[in-house]
C-alpha cells in the first residue's frame, strides 16, 4: 500500500496537523477519513513521481490536449485511439518566453505513455493517475464518472472548460503582475541613476557648505554611495526581489498557516474569495451535469483551491450532507467562505428543483463577478504603485534637496 500524508484540523480555525497513513489511493484515504468523521483538509501523495510527471505543462497546451480528446470521443473513438491521435497531433515543442526558444513539450511524451498503458488494458483513470500534472483531482473525478456513465466526450469537454477557465484567470493575474514589475524596474533604474550621478556630488557640496547634515540626508547619500560603488550587488538584489515577488504566490500556497491571513487582506482576500466562489459554482455545475452525486461532488470540489480554510469548510459540509442535510443547507454554515449570495442562489435552485442549466447560468454570473473583481484590483493597484514610486522619489528629493534649499535661503 502507498504512503500518504493526511492534513487534519481538529477544530474550525485551529492549527493543522500531519498524520502519515497507508491506503490504496488518495481518494480512498480521503473517503475513509471522512466516514470516520475526521476533519481532513488534504491528502498528499508521498510516492516518488516519474520525472515526466513533475514537468510543468502550460495551460494552453492542456486546453488543446483535452480539446483533441473531446473531438476524438465525439467521433466515436475509444480512449486508446483518442489518446493515440492526441499523441500524434501534439507538438514536439512548446512556445517559449522568447520566440526563437522552443523547449520540449512534455505533453507529447505523456500522451505517448498513456497510449501505451491504454493499449495494455489499463483503464483511463488508472493510467491518468500517474500524471497529476495533467490530470488533477477534479479531472480524475470527472474521468471516473465518465468511465462509469460511458460519456467520456462530456468528461473531456468539462475538463477542457475548466482548463480554459484556469488559463483565462492565469492570464489576467499575469497582466496585473506585469505592471508592478515594470514599475519596480523603472524605480530601480531611477534610483541607480541618482545614486551614481548627482547624489554623491551633491552630498560633498552640502557637507562643504553646511557642515553637519540631517540623518535622513546622510542615510540617502550613504545609500547612494553604496549603490554606486556596488552596482553588481544592487542588480542582484533587485533581481532577487523581483524573483521573490513572482514566487510569492507559490510560497503562500505551500504555507497553510498563511491561508487564513491572506483572506483578511483587503483586495487580495476579496479577490481570492471571489475566485474560489466562481470556481466552486463552475465546477459544481460541471459535476452535476456529469450526474455526480452530492457527496462525490464535495469530495472533488475540495480540490479546486489551494486555500485550506475553503477545504476545511467543504469537509464540514460533507459531514452534514452525509448526515442527511440538503446540499444548500449544509453549505449555509460556511457563508464566510462561499458568500451569502452563493448560498441563497443554491438554496433557491434546490427548492425549485432547477436543472443543471440554471446552475450553469449562475456560473456565468459568478464568472462575471470574478472578471469585475480582477478589473477593480487592477484599477486600484496601478494608482497605488504610482503613488509608491512618487513617494520614493519624494523622500529622496526632500532628504537631499531640503538642506540645499535651506542653504540657499541662508545666503
Amino acid at each position: 500500500m502507498r504512503q500518504f500524508s493526511a492534513i487534519l484540523q481538529d477544530r474550525k480555525g485551529g492549527p493543522y496537523r500531519i498524520k502519515r497513513m497507508a491506503s490504496t489511493s488518495a481518494m480512498d484515504l480521503m473517503v475513509s477519513l471522512l466516514e470516520r468523521k475526521q476533519a481532513v483538509v488534504d491528502v498528499l501523495d508521498n510516492r516518488i513521481l516519474l520525472p515526466l510527471a513533475k514537468k510543468r505543462i502550460k495551460p494552453l497546451d492542456k486546453v488543446l490536449f483535452f480539446e483533441q480528446l473531446e473531438s476524438s470521443s465525439l467521433l466515436g473513438f475509444d480512449p486508446a485511439r483518442a489518446m493515440e491521435i492526441a499523441h500524434i497531433t501534439a507538438s514536439e515543442k512548446t512556445a517559449g518566453f522568447l520566440p526563437w526558444i522552443r523547449p520540449d513539450n512534455p505533453l507529447k511524451r505523456i500522451a505517448g505513455d498513456l497510449f501505451k498503458k491504454l493499449q495494455q488494458g489499463q483503464a483511463l483513470g488508472e493510467a491518468a493517475s500517474h500524471y497529476p500534472n495533467l490530470f488533477d483531482k477534479i479531472a480524475m473525478g470527472l474521468v471516473e464518472a465518465g468511465e462509469h456513465s460511458g460519456s467520456l466526450s462530456d468528461t473531456f469537454a468539462s475538463i477542457r472548460q475548466l482548463a480554459t477557465r484556469d488559463e483565462k484567470v492565469r492570464d489576467k493575474l499575469i497582466s496585473i503582475s506585469i505592471y508592478p514589475v515594470l514599475v519596480l524596474g523603472i524605480a530601480a533604474v531611477i534610483v541607480y541613476q541618482l545614486a551614481t550621478g548627482p547624489l554623491p556630488q551633491l552630498g560633498k557640496v552640502l557637507e562643504y557648505f553646511k557642515g553637519e547634515l540631517p540623518w535622513q540626508s546622510k542615510l540617502i547619500i550613504e545609500t547612494g554611495q553604496f549603490i554606486g560603488g556596488n552596482p553588481l550587488l544592487y542588480v542582484i538584489g533587485i533581481a532577487t526581489l523581483i524573483f521573490f515577488l513572482t514566487r510569492l504566490p507559490a510560497l503562500i500556497r505551500r504555507t497553510p498557516a498563511l491561508h487564513q491571513w491572506i483572506l483578511k487582506i483587503p483586495f487580495i482576500g476579496d479577490l481570492t474569495l471571489v475566485s474560489i466562489r466562481a470556481n466552486f459554482i463552475q465546477t459544481l455545475a460541471m459535476l452535476k451535469k456529469a450526474k455526480v452525486d452530492s457527496l462525490k461532488c464535495l469530495l472533488l470540489l475540495q480540490g479546486i483551491s489551494w486555500c485550506y480554510p475553503y477545504r476545511g469548510a467543504i469537509t464540514l459540509a460533507y459531514h452534514r450532507v452525509a448526515n442527511g442535510e440538503p446540499l444548500a443547507v449544509a453549505l449555509a454554515e460556511e457563508v464566510e467562505i462561499l458568500g451569502q449570495r452563493t448560498i441563497e442562489y443554491l438554496r433557491v435552485l434546490e427548492e425549485t428543483g432547477a436543472d443543471v442549466a440554471m446552475l450553469e447560468r449562475l456560473a456565468l454570473v459568478m464568472n462575471r463577478d470574478l472578471d469585475s473583481a480582477v478589473g477593480r484590483a487592477e484599477a486600484v493597484a496601478k494608482p497605488l504603485i504610482i503613488l509608491f514610486l512618487a513617494a520614493l522619489i519624494g523622500v529622496i528629493a526632500s532628504a537631499v534637496y531640503g538642506p540645499l534649499i535651506e542653504l540657499y535661503n541662508q545666503l
